[in-house]
This record gives structure tokens, sequence and C-alpha cells, in this order.
């Protein structure tokens, strides 16, 4: 009995860090890594890594994860409920959609990563965003791109074998390496009343009156600054 009410204490620990059950609960890790996930699948440029947030997420279900494991082996051992059984595939089947959720986030910004290696690389801001194996694949990704290039450019004529530049110039800029559409029209929820704001600072006529729960669809650079303040998210 001690064994099973630790287990029972352990599994409303999860449920209650991975999982909300109900429409009360809006602020869970879970939660908050789909937000994360959503907004990186939303927003045509790649955003800061949320190592916190991850690191936290991988923890618990590492750590819950023995839970579930010790109570189908208990279960498999001893006498159970149907209603046992069930509960332990819930908490499992909770952990493969948070396992999903973190996968989904990584393939993301991998798939950024990979589309944009050579810009992520030459831009200290963009490239301070990404975590350390980011940046390390980034690095092995750009370096494997450059090299498979490298034989056809090779035969090329002088002043034409770069992958950067249409024509090769000391010091000109690298017309050739591709950029995110920051121009690009995103949905958008609006999570603060901020009032009437000023979305471009190149035209201050052009403002727009934004309050809590508005659903407006616009251009993603004229929005980055109030992402980047957490005051919207992508939809």
């Amino acid at each position: 009995l001690g064994t099973r009410a630790f287990q029972m204490d352990e599994e409303e620990d999860l449920a209650s860090q991975l999982g909300p059950r109900t429409s009360q609960v809006h602020d869970t890790d879970v939660s908050k890594l789909k937000r994360a996930f959503v907004n990186e699948k939303c927003a045509p440029e790649i955003l800061p890594f949320e190592f916190d947030l991850v690191q936290r997420v991988v923890a618990a279900v590492d750590s819950r994860e023995s839970v579930v494991a010790s109570a189908r082996a208990s279960a498999s051992t001893g006498p159970s409920s149907a209603a046992d059984d069930l509960q332990t595939h819930v908490f499992q089947s909770e952990l493969n959609r948070v396992r999903f959720l973190l996968r989904a986030y990584y393939r993301t910004r991998l798939f950024k990563i990979e589309n944009h290696a050579v810009w992520t690389l030459k831009e200290p801001a963009v490239l301070a965003r990404l975590s350390t194996l980011e940046k390390e694949y980034a690095t092995n990704y750009a370096n494997v791109v450059e090299e498979h290039f490298g034989s056809v450019l090779g035969q090329m004529p002088e002043g034409y074998g770069s992958m950067l530049q249409q024509i090769e110039e000391q010091d000109a800029a690298w017309d050739m390496v591709p950029e995110p559409n920051l121009d690009k029209h995103v949905f958008c929820l609006v999570k603060q009343d901020r009032g009437d704001v000023m979305l471009d600072p190149d035209d201050p006529e052009n403002t727009m009156d934004l309050e809590r729960n508005d659903i407006i669809m616009i251009r993603y650079r004229l929005i980055k600054t109030l992402l980047e303040e957490n005051a919207v998210d992508l939809m």
C-alpha cells in the first residue's frame, strides 16, 4: 500500500507538471513549450532557444518515466486493477505527447538552420539565439554544403566560384546568401492591452490599437518586438 501510494503521488505530480487536464490550468511547462513550438513554427526567422524551459521539461519527463516503468513492472508481477492499468497507460501517453512536442520543436529549429545556415553564422545576433549544439550543427552543415558545391564551383570561370557572391569580390556583399523573409504576414494573438502602438518606427503614423485577445494578421517585421516582449503569440 505504501509503494502504491507513493506511485500515485508521483503520478499526480507528473500530471500537474506535464499535462493540464482542465481549461483552468494555463501556465504549466508543457503549455509554455507548446507556445514556444507554435511561435517557432510560425515565425520566419529562428527565435531564441528556450534553454531553461526545455531543460526543465526534459528533466521532468526523464524522472517521471521511471515512475511509469515501475508501475508497469508492478502490474506485471502482481495483481492490478483495470483502473490502475488504464491510469498507467494514460500517463505513458502523456509522456509520449511531451516527447513529441520536444522533437517537433527541435526539428523546426533545425529546418530553419539548414535553410539559412550561412546567414545564421554570419550574423552574431542570430547566432546568439542558438544553443551550443545548434551552433555546432550550423557550422558543420555549412561546411558540408560548401564542400559539396565546391566540386562544381571549382570548375567555374575565375570570379564566379563563390557560393556567397554572384561575382566574387573582396569586401562585397554576400548577395547569394538566403535570408528569412521578415515581411511575411503572420497571424498573432495579442496577450496584453497595449493601447495605440506605433508599429513602424520609420512611419510614426502607422499605429494600431492593440487590446488583449485581439487576433490580427500583420507583417512579422512589425510585431517582432512585441513577440520578443511576450506581448503576442503567433498562430
